[in-house]
């Protein structure tokens, strides 16, 4: 009984061990993905339709994917950027909000954002400092 007992409990082991062993390296490779869009952020928007007339430049910080406002203004900015460099961004200021998603390819990132209360679109690029 010892030897089966004791068996098993090497059977279970190693199953735990492979198990470990087995974690695909994709976890690690998403959260250096993540990390690796760290850093403070140079924005442009650049108004394309409606009565929005002035081109806005502003700061963001991206930490561990994700997005807060770098600035001095009253501003509330929240968001993310995925492993794969996808973005979405919400600002708020004031009684003002807007909403952009986008793409990161290395250290520029290019999307399109819309203010439903002014009823505006544009673009916006972004640079990392």
């Amino acid at each position: 009984m010892k030897t089966l007992d004791h068996g098993w409990k090497i059977a279970t082991c190693g199953a735990a061990l492979w198990g470990a062993l087995l974690i695909p390296p994709a976890t690690a490779q998403e959260v250096a993905a993540l990390n690796l869009h760290d850093g403070i952020w140079n924005v442009a928007a650049e108004p394309i339709a409606g009565p929005c007339d002035k081109r806005l430049e502003f700061k963001l910080s991206v930490e561990e994917g994700r997005i807060s406002y770098a600035g001095a203004w009253p501003v509330d900015a929240s968001g993310s950027v995925s492993a794969l460099g996808a973005i979405t961004i919400r600002v708020v200021r004031g009684g003002e909000t807007l909403s952009a998603k986008g793409v990161v390819r290395g250290d520029v990132a290019t999307g399109k954002w819309e203010s439903p209360v002014k009823n505006c679109t544009g673009s916006w690029v972004a640079r990392k400092a």
